[in-house]
C-alpha cells in the first residue's frame, strides 16, 4: 500500500503544479490582452492619421482643375499644368523613397515634405493671374508632395504582419471617408457666391496643420523605423545598409516580371484616371451651364462626391476578402477590365440633364473610386510581399511614380489635346473604345502564347 504521508505530499505537489500552471495561463492571457489592446490602439491611430491626411488633401486637390478653369485657363493649358505634378513625381518620388530607406528617417521626411508641399500649394492662390508663376508653385508643390503618399503607405504596410496586411484596405478606407467628407463640404463652399475658391485655400491650410499634428502623434518614431530596417536587413543576410548593393537590388526589382507587370498596370490605370480627374468635372460643369442649372451645380457635384466616397470605402473594406479569393494579381486584372466602363458611363449620359444623366454621373464617380481602391490596395500589398525588405519605401515610391508620374503625365497631355480637338465627351468615348481594343489584344496574345507553349 502507498504511504499516507507520501500520498499527501504527492497531492500537494499536484495542487501546487496546477496553481502554477493556472497562474502562468492567467499571465499569458493578461499579456495577450495587453498586446491586443496596444495593437488596437495603434490601428486606431493609423485610422485617424489617414482620415485627417485625406481630409486635408480632399479640401483642395480635387478642385484644382475647376480653380484653373475659373482663372481663365484653357483646356489645353489645364492639361499642361496638371501634367506638372506627375512629371515631377516621376523623378522625385523614387528619390524620397531611396532617401527614407537608406536613412530610416521616414517620419521626419514624411512630416517635413507634407508641410512644405502644403505651403507651396497655398501659394498658388496668389499667382492665379500669371500662368508661369502658377506653374512654378505647382512644380515646387509636386517635388515635396511626391514623398507623402508613398511614404505613408510604406510606413503603414511595413508595420503590419502578413495576416494584417489583408486588412490594409480597412485602414485606408478612413482616408477615403475623410476625403469624401472634405470634398463634399468644400464643393458647397466653392460654389457659394459668398465664398468661392479662395476659401478652399484657407480651409486647406488649417486642415493641413491638423494633419501634421496627427502625423507627429500617430506615426512610429524614426528610431523605430531605423531598428526595423536593421532587423529586416539582418534577416535578409546583410549587417547594415552600407553592405547592401543598391544597384543590384534595383536591377533585381526591375527585372522581376511580376513587379514590372504590376507597375505597368498601375501606370495604365493612372493614365486613365488622370483624364477623368482633369476633365470630368469640367464636362459636368459645362453641361449644367448649357441647361441653365449652374445654381445647383455645387449641391449636385457634392452628391456625386458622396457616391465617389461610398464606392471607394466599400472597395477598400472588401479588398482583403477579394484578394483572398482572387489573389492580389487577380484583383488587379479585374480592375483593368473595368476601366473602360468609367469612360462609357461619363460619355454615354448624352446631352440632356435628366435623371438618367445624373445616375450615369453618380455611377461613374463610384466606379472610378472603386477601381482605384481595388488596384492600389492589391498592388501595394503584393509589391510589399515580393520586394526586398530593405526597399519597401523606394519600391512604393516607384509605384507612386508609375501611377502619378508616367500614367498621369500621359493622361494629362493626351486628355488635354483630345479634349481641345474633339470635345470632352468624344474623348471619353474614344479612350474607352481604345482601352477595350487593348484588352482584347492582350487577351488574344495571351491565348496565343498559351496555345504555343510546350506541353
Amino acid at each position: 500500500m502507498c504511504c499516507p504521508v507520501a500520498a499527501k505530499q504527492t497531492g500537494r505537489a499536484d495542487t501546487a503544479d496546477m496553481l502554477t500552471k493556472r497562474a502562468a495561463h492567467q499571465a499569458n492571457n493578461a499579456s495577450e490582452t495587453t498586446m491586443e489592446t496596444t495593437k488596437q490602439s495603434s490601428l486606431n491611430k493609423i485610422r485617424l492619421l489617414y482620415f485627417f491626411f485625406r481630409f486635408s488633401t480632399g479640401s483642395l486637390i480635387p478642385f484644382m482643375p475647376l480653380f484653373m478653369s475659373s482663372c481663365g485657363f484653357t483646356h489645353e493649358e489645364i492639361g499642361r499644368l496638371q501634367a506638372i505634378r506627375p512629371i515631377v513625381t516621376m523623378v522625385s518620388a523614387p528619390f524620397w523613397g531611396a532617401l527614407s530607406d537608406r536613412t530610416g528617417k521616414k517620419k521626419l521626411i514624411l512630416i517635413s515634405t507634407f508641410l512644405i508641399s502644403a505651403i507651396c500649394r497655398l501659394s498658388c492662390a496668389f499667382f492665379k493671374d500669371d500662368m508661369q508663376q502658377f506653374a512654378v508653385a505647382l512644380c515646387l508643390t509636386s517635388v515635396f508632395y511626391a514623398a507623402v503618399t508613398c511614404l505613408l503607405d510604406s510606413i503603414v504596410v511595413s508595420s503590419l504582419n502578413s495576416k494584417e496586411r489583408l486588412n490594409f484596405g480597412k485602414l485606408r478606407l478612413w482616408g477615403e471617408l475623410g476625403n469624401g467628407i472634405s470634398s463634399t463640404l468644400m464643393m458647397s463652399v466653392c460654389s457659394n457666391e459668398a465664398y468661392g475658391f479662395e476659401h478652399l485655400f484657407v480651409v486647406h491650410g488649417i486642415t493641413a496643420a491638423v494633419a501634421v499634428v496627427f502625423m507627429i502623434l500617430c506615426t512610429p518614431s524614426n528610431q523605430y523605423n531605423q531598428n526595423q530596417a536593421k532587423q529586416m536587413t539582418k534577416a535578409n543576410g546583410s549587417c547594415n545598409n552600407d553592405t547592401i548593393d543598391w544597384r543590384r537590388s534595383l536591377l533585381d526589382v526591375f527585372t522581376n516580371a511580376e513587379i514590372a507587370s504590376i507597375l505597368g498596370a498601375v501606370a495604365v490605370t493612372g493614365c486613365s484616371i488622370s483624364v477623368l480627374e482633369n476633365f470630368s468635372y469640367i464636362n459636368i460643369k459645362s453641361l449644367y451651364q448649357a441647361h441653365g442649372q449652374e445654381n445647383v451645380l455645387g449641391q449636385e457635384i457634392s452628391m456625386y462626391r458622396v457616391f465617389h466616397t461610398c464606392g471607394g470605402m466599400l472597395t477598400w473594406y472588401y479588398s482583403g476578402t477579394w484578394q483572398k479569393k482572387l489573389g492580389p494579381n487577380g484583383v488587379i486584372i479585374a480592375s483593368l477590365c473595368c476601366v473602360p466602363l468609367i469612360f462609357f458611363l461619363y460619355a454615354g449620359v448624352g446631352d440632356g440633364l435628366d435623371v438618367r444623366t445624373k445616375i450615369g454621373f453618380a455611377m461613374a464617380e463610384a466606379t472610378r473610386s472603386a477601381i482605384f481602391a481595388a488596384m492600389w490596395s492589391s498592388a501595394t500589398i503584393r509589391v510589399n510581399m515580393i520586394c526586398p525588405p530593405h526597399m519597401t519605401a523606394v519600391l512604393q515610391a516607384i509605384m507612386d511614380a508609375s501611377y502619378r508620374g508616367v500614367g498621369s503625365t500621359v493622361g494629362a497631355y493626351v486628355g488635354g489635346f483630345l479634349c481641345k480637338k474633339i470635345g470632352i465627351a468624344n474623348t471619353f468615348t474614344l479612350i474607352g473604345k481604345g482601352f477595350v481594343s487593348l484588352l482584347c489584344g492582350a487577351l488574344f496574345l495571351s491565348s496565343q502564347v498559351k496555345s504555343n507553349a510546350p506541353k
